[in-house]
């Protein structure tokens, strides 16, 4: 299982703007493990939460509700009573996590990226479809239907997960020029 994550990888999975965990990184409520820009499991449990609970906190409650947070999952409790009717569940959020992480880096594991395919660019197996062509097309609101109907080979898993993959590891630079027209 994976357990530290980039940004990016965290606001993917989580569903949240990167830009969202990006102002947490800065606000100093989450923090990177030590030199390098990445994020322990705690903080996914935390940015799901956020997500979930849908409010604005100031800083210092998010300070605030990040550390009790953590002091929790570290002691390994079901719940963390955050006001009086206010009750996280965090083995709840961690399960889900757990679970959805364990899936999508299982089938992240079976794209292909090989230089002599598209230019390197990752592929789905057996294809020359990029994830990112696909990723795209669900990002512009284009139906799994139509999709499915386009590339009937794609799993489930496939749909699932193209999203969450442009949106953690978005393309940098400019395009090659044969994806211009892809």
């Amino acid at each position: 299982m994976k357990t530290i994550f980039t940004p990016n990888e965290a606001a993917a999975l989580v569903e949240l703007p990167a830009k969202r965990v990006y102002k947490e990184i800065e606000y100093q409520i989450i923090r990177y493990l030590s030199d390098t820009p990445r994020l322990p499991f705690s903080a996914l449990i935390y940015l799901r939460a956020l997500k979930e609970i849908n409010f604005e906190f100031s800083i210092q409650a998010r300070i605030l509700l990040y550390q009790r947070l953590v002091k929790a999952w570290e002691a390994k409790a079901n719940n963390l009573e955050i006001a009086r009717f206010f009750i996280l569940q965090i083995d709840n959020i961690s399960q889900e996590l757990l679970t959805l992480t364990e899936e999508f880096y299982q089938w992240k594991n079976q794209l292909i990226n090989e230089t002599n395919i598209k230019g390197g660019e990752t592929v789905f197996p057996k294809s020359r479809l990029s994830v990112r062509y696909i990723g795209n097309l669900l990002k512009r609101g284009e139906t799994v239907e139509n999709i499915r109907e386009d590339y009937p080979f794609l799993s489930e898993e496939d749909l699932k997960f193209a999203l969450v993959f442009i949106n953690a590891y978005p393309s940098q630079g400019r395009p090659k020029k044969d994806e211009i027209f892809n």
